[in-house]
């Protein structure tokens, strides 16, 4: 994405190799360790580890790319679980442009996993690279919502299509039949490629459908509204 000069390339390597290295048995201060190594060996890039006696956020991200997050218009945020140690989420805060993502500008791990901790860091990251986000795309965590919603307000939410369907193939056991599933995440399929104004009539055709095959299903129709119906603006398929 930017050019690499030899002093930031022997930095990264640096920063992996003091990142595989274990400094205690204890995962708390062996963190710890590794947080004061890249303060004292990298003092331009923001890191900070805090914990109290039931909550810890850790927040890592590189100087290098903190110029070019200012030509960002959408992030995203997005999790990827059984990395660490008791399933503990680590996310990443990543660019987001129209043909693909590009790399994380911002790595955070937060335990309990609560809207609370998440706006700690990435308001922390938001602060140090001073920049307010315009568009912020995420999966569907009702706790990222609410710790942007809170702490941006500025920000349009875009949930990302594909976590739409990702989120709904999990969900098949609230149908009472697997043809009624297979039915409803074709419709939604529909909803989530085909919300713009070029496919108006077929996205309120198929949103129609949906209502309808709703109609027949009360648990399905419980699960539909609270997390999909009242959200239906904010999907996006890109």
């Amino acid at each position: 994405m930017y050019a690499q000069k030899p002093r930031a390339i022997k930095r990264f390597a640096e920063r992996i190799h003091a990142l595989q290295t274990r400094y205690s048995p204890d995962d708390v201060v062996s963190l710890q360790i590794f947080v004061q190594t890249v303060q004292e060996e990298s003092p331009d890039d923001l890191i900070a580890f805090e914990v109290s006696d039931n909550n810890m956020c850790f927040y890592y991200a590189p100087f290098e790319g903190k110029a070019y997050a200012h030509s960002i218009k959408t992030f995203h945020i997005d999790s990827t679980y059984k990395l660490l140690r008791s399933n503990i989420p680590l996310y990443a805060f990543t660019g987001k442009i129209k043909e693909f993502h590009i790399f994380p500008f911002l790595y955070f791990f937060c335990q309990p996993d609560t809207y609370q901790n998440i706006q700690v860091c990435v308001c922390a990251y938001l602060r140090w690279v001073t920049i307010e986000p315009e568009y912020i795309s995420m999966d569907c965590a009702p706790q990222i919502a609410q710790a942007i919603e809170e702490s941006i307000p500025q920000a349009q939410i875009l949930w990302c299509g594909v976590h739409v369907l990702r989120a709904i193939l999990r969900k098949s056991n609230k149908f009472s039949s697997q043809e009624k599933f297979e039915q409803f995440y074709n419709l939604m399929k529909d909803l989530v490629f085909k919300l713009d104004a070029e496919h108006e009539e077929e996205a309120n055709a198929a949103y129609d459908q949906v209502l309808e095959l709703l109609d027949t299903d009360p648990t399905a129709s419980q699960y539909f509204n609270r997390p999909w119906r009242y959200n239906i603006s904010r999907w996006d398929c890109s």
